[in-house]
């Protein structure tokens, strides 16, 4: 049934490029000029390797030229990729799919956001969830385009955090560096536009609080 239906998609993209059936099954002779706008190229991209059949391939070696196609001409933020051309089997193109998806970070990333996290979320009976709202609300600013674009830059905004040479001095327990490391590798836990945390509300509302029962005191997860 699965070939059937590659079977299919295979004769509607030759159709749409304009080449002949005898040049159906060889990506390297198919030039593609048409895309449809309502496609997901990435997840057809998937369900050909999902297949990972030789056939299969190429139709996902047209979907993905379709893809950049798309990306081009609509002016989208998604970056081209040449998985297809560049990696010979499913397995190692789904391998570098999943890497590119995997947020790249640096020793010192992780060694400030740690520290962030701990000094403004160490005492042990803070709950996990806090210290991630912590680091998540770091990683919510570099992604966003009113504030800086590293970490250690978004630590040293004015008014914001404490100057980034004095978190350097401040040892994080195995636990917050875990937590650290978990964003680092699986990015934000929180919605993108959640960029405040503060003592008191700001933004235009909140997303979570948490009341530390034990200081008297409570932190506001806020929207932007």
């Amino acid at each position: 049934m699965r070939k059937q239906i590659l079977s299919f998609w295979m004769a509607v993209l030759v159709a749409w490029t304009g080449i002949g059936a005898a040049a159906a099954g060889v990506t390297d002779h198919i030039t593609v000029n048409s895309y449809d706008p309502q496609i997901n190229y990435m997840a057809a991209m998937l369900q050909a390797l999902e297949d990972g059949s030789a056939y299969a391939l190429q139709v996902g070696a047209i979907y993905e030229q379709q893809r950049n196609l798309k990306i081009g001409a609509l002016q989208l933020p998604q970056k081209l990729t040449y998985y297809f051309t560049t990696y010979k089997t499913a397995a190692d193109i789904l391998a570098a799919i999943e890497a590119d998806k995997r947020p790249k970070y640096t020793q010192d990333d992780l060694t400030l956001l740690a520290a962030i996290m701990h000094s403004e979320a160490g005492c042990t009976w803070i709950p996990d969830w806090v210290q991630l709202c912590v680091g998540s609300v770091v990683l919510n600013r570099v992604k966003s385009d009113r504030f800086p674009n590293t970490i250690k830059e978004v630590l040293d905004q004015p008014g914001q955090y404490r100057p980034t040479s004095g978190l350097y001095l401040l040892h994080p327990d195995a636990r917050t560096v875990e937590n650290a490391r978990y964003l680092l590798e699986n990015g934000s836990i929180t919605p993108d536009n959640v960029v405040w945390q503060n003592g008191i509300i700001t933004g235009s509302g909140i997303y979570k609080s948490y009341y530390d029962r034990y200081l008297g005191s409570t932190t506001y997860f806020c929207y932007l």
